[in-house]
């Protein structure tokens, strides 16, 4: 049975993009405070962090995107990218309300980025949807 043309077994998922933001955001929430503990009980330095940052921004953003398309079951790119473009957008949001930041083209090249790497994940997910029809 499907709902919204979403079929996961006997879990009915109505919204493939809003589990794809909850999977980002969870793995993002997750990692910084992993980030965070390796921060202050390691040896880890604060100069390393951004590099650390993006990286698990990204795998979050992959994973979401995964999650969306192994969800749509169709045009994985279309609903991991727009996943990963809300993401970018939230962050975005952050920043303008959070640190008083004026527009940058660095806050653009975020959005895109986000954009591409949900797009990325979103065609893993498709290509990982087993066909039923016999």
């Amino acid at each position: 049975m499907k709902a919204n043309g979403v079929s996961n077994g006997t879990k009915m998922y109505s919204n493939p993009i809003l589990a794809g933001l909850v999977y980002t955001f969870s793995i993002a929430i997750l990692s910084s405070i992993i980030l965070t503990l390796l921060l202050y009980f390691t040896s880890l330095s604060e100069q390393s962090l951004p590099l650390l940052i993006y990286i698990t921004t990204a795998i979050s953003l992959l994973t979401g995107g995964f999650k969306t398309g192994k969800l749509a079951a169709t045009r994985g790119w279309y609903f991991g990218g727009i996943t990963g473009a809300i993401y970018g957008l939230v962050l975005t949001l952050i920043w303008f309300l959070g640190f008083n930041l004026g527009f940058q083209l660095r806050l653009l090249a975020i959005i895109l980025l986000s954009f591409l790497f949900g797009s990325l994940g979103g065609m893993f997910g498709v290509n990982t949807t087993t066909n039923t029809k016999k």
